[in-house]
């Protein structure tokens, strides 16, 4: 019963794909589905992109690991959303400026070669961000179905990949408005569900159990994990996801094109004001389900010891199963099979919108200044084979990199290689006016400093310098260095007057 519910869902997936190709018929539909999107459908389509099961999975396992002191996060994003919405700081200028992707703002501001070269900057950091969903989607699906042969994980890693890729290629985001829109109403059911099961599962006493008697961490300002399932967290780590997560929710670019898509500024203004609400439960509720793994794990010790020594000697069990384990515990059948539709919702939402956001930066904002007009067909035909390239990039090395942290940590590391340098370009660029070009290029290329948080990386620069940095110090340093050489780039290098730019290639602009 549970996998009929699955087939009949993956199989709309497929029709959906189809249907949507029929109402393609330009870029703009392909990549901002013709700017038409209104609040309620752009609501959902961006909870149903950010809410991906790569978030409920990181989330739950923070929550199992660190307990209640993970739901800082949850708090601090919600904030910094509702900010972003009431003040419509960035957003609004953005969605305002007509453009389809952030390079094509910076080629407006600056010129072509900050588009190019920041252009490539993003995907190398989107293409490593999004590198271990597949992972962390197939881990989910392995754990809850019992199929825990590491050869399951690389079929089923390369089945869901396949599947997305068709409907995407197919339809582009006219296709991934109406399947995020499905996948919202699903993936919202399935959250509810599973919400209810481990509340009714666990109880009240076992929630506050976790405090009182299993030592559980609660207070995120303590740098120490008293619960000894992971690392503590601590006023630095708060500041980097301050900084990291302030800086994802106006620029990160699978949002931007949320906003970008919207009908109005005013609309995209309104639909951050709104989503803060989503995305509280975004990250909260999966945290929950973490919570009320720790709790179920450690009312049965040798239950939980059993999984520690299989994450110690089975590869394909990490921390990131024990949520999905648990949920196979206490989910009865046929909601089971409704869950897990769900959560493939989850998975193919963030799928399909950041495969089209990416290969729609590398037609838009790479391919296309380097190699001079080209028609639209030829720019949808680029984009296809654009993603058709990620996803195999994607299934390579989700099948061989090892996270050697928490998966949040790692996504929060590659982001910064994108956000460090945008942030400063992007704000500069809209509320500065002696930001440059020459400023603009040193804060993205700064970013690329943000690959020495990665976890081999940091080992490396530790063994040579004996030091003892870490991926927090690392990302505090890349965003430091790029808002400062954009500063200093910009004073020192400051652009030609437009004016000047255009008497410099004619002498005689000013008397046309």
């Amino acid at each position: 019963m549970d996998w009929s519910i699955v087939a009949c869902y993956l199989l709309s997936s497929i029709v959906i794909g189809l249907w949507a190709n029929r109402y393609v018929g330009n870029l703009s539909d392909y990549l901002v589905a013709g700017r038409k999107l209104r609040i309620r459908l752009a609501l959902a389509t961006m909870t149903g992109t950010e809410l991906g099961l790569v978030t409920v999975m990181y989330m739950a396992e923070l929550g199992f690991i660190q307990q209640y002191a993970s739901l800082y996060l949850a708090f601090l994003e919600a904030g910094t959303v509702l900010v972003i919405g009431l003040t419509g700081f960035v957003v609004y200028r953005l969605r305002d400026s007509s453009i389809m992707t952030i390079p094509e703002y910076y080629e407006k501001r600056y010129s072509q070669s900050v588009r190019v070269v920041g252009a490539s900057v993003m995907v190398v950091s989107g293409v490593l961000n999004m590198g271990l969903f597949l992972k962390a989607g197939s881990q989910f699906l392995t754990a809850i179905s019992g199929l825990q042969d590491e050869m399951y994980l690389k079929l089923i890693m390369t089945g869901l990949l396949l599947l997305v890729l068709f409907y995407t290629v197919l339809g582009g985001m006219v296709s991934v408005v109406i399947t995020d829109l499905i996948q919202f109403l699903i993936l919202g059911t399935g959250m509810v569900i599973v919400t209810g099961v481990v509340f009714w599962s666990i109880g009240w006493d076992g929630f506050s159990a976790i405090v009182t008697e299993q030592n559980g961490y609660f207070d995120p300002t303590n740098p120490e994990n008293p619960s000894g399932k992971g690392g503590g967290i601590g006023w630095l780590q708060i500041i980097q996801m301050t900084v990291v997560i302030g800086s994802a929710a106006m620029l990160w670019p699978t949002s931007a094109a949320r906003t970008l898509s919207c009908q109005s500024a005013a609309v995209a203004k309104r639909l951050y004001t709104l989503s803060s609400i989503s995305f509280l439960a975004r990250r909260a509720l999966p945290v929950f389900w973490g919570i009320g793994t720790f709790a179920f794990f450690a009312s049965q010790p040798e239950l939980f010891a059993e999984f520690e020594e299989a994450v110690k000697t089975n590869s394909s069990i990490t921390s990131l199963s024990a949520m999905p384990l648990f949920l196979a515990k206490v989910v009865p059948t046929g909601l089971l099979g409704l869950v897990t539709a769900g959560m493939i919702a989850a998975f193919m939402s963030t799928h399909d919108s950041y495969l089209l956001c990416w290969s729609g930066v590398i037609t838009q904002d790479i391919v296309a200044p380097l190699a001079g007009p080209m028609s639209q067909r030829a720019r949808i035909l680029v984009t296809r084979i654009a993603i058709f390239v990620i996803g195999a990039m994607l299934l390579i090395w989700g099948l061989w990199y090892e996270v050697s942290s928490d998966l949040w940590g790692y996504l929060a590391v590659t982001g910064t290689v994108y956000l460090a340098g945008a942030i400063p370009t992007v704000v500069g660029g809209l509320y500065w006016k002696r930001g440059s070009q020459a400023g603009a290029l040193a804060a993205i290329l700064g970013g690329l400093l943000g690959l020495s948080a990665m976890g081999p990386c940091v080992e490396t620069i530790n063994g040579w310098f004996s030091s003892n940095l870490n991926g927090t110090h690392l990302t505090l340093i890349t965003f430091t260095f790029s808002a400062v050489v954009y500063v200093l780039g910009s004073l020192l290098f400051p652009d030609q007057p437009r004016e000047a730019n255009a008497e410099s290639v004619n002498p005689r602009a000013r008397h046309i």
